[in-house]
Order: structure tokens, then C-alpha cells, then sequence
């Protein structure tokens, strides 16, 4: 099995989104508790979600979610 690399971050969005799991709501201006969750294994685009903070804290504690994912944009040049 090749080396899966898996991020899990606090991310303030500029934009309307919804939880991958639950399908919440984020409001920008009041989301604070939002995370977005990456999954990158060798040789394939990776994969993020967002999870509210409801959803991320119940998966890092051991409860299996589904979350609907996306691919990452591309990254900006330096």
C-alpha cells in the first residue's frame, strides 16, 4: 500500500460553503469552526473536503464519516 498523506486544518473560507458530512451551512462571517481535511496518495491528485467543526471533532475522536470531496485547486505560483 503506498504512503497515504492526510492534513486536517483550520481554513477560513471567503466564500458560502456546506459540510462534505453533514451538509451544514458556513456563513463566512461567522464560520470559526470549519476545517478542511486532505487526502494525497503517491502519483494521484488529491482529494479535500470541508468538515464543520461539529464533524471534524467527531472524526478525530474516532466516529467514520462519509465526506463528499473535491479536488484541491491547483497551487498558485510562488
Amino acid at each position: 500500500m503506498p504512503n497515504v498523506m492526510l492534513s486536517l486544518r483550520p481554513a477560513k473560507s471567503e466564500q458560502s460553503q456546506r459540510c462534505g458530512v453533514c451538509d451544514a451551512d458556513f456563513i463566512p462571517a461567522e464560520d470559526s469552526g470549519s476545517r478542511v481535511l486532505s487526502l494525497k496518495v503517491a502519483a494521484q491528485e488529491a482529494l479535500t473536503g470541508v468538515l464543520c467543526g461539529g464533524c471534524a471533532s467527531k472524526w478525530a475522536h474516532g466516529s467514520t464519516v462519509t465526506l463528499k470531496t473535491v479536488p484541491l485547486p491547483p497551487a498558485k505560483p510562488a
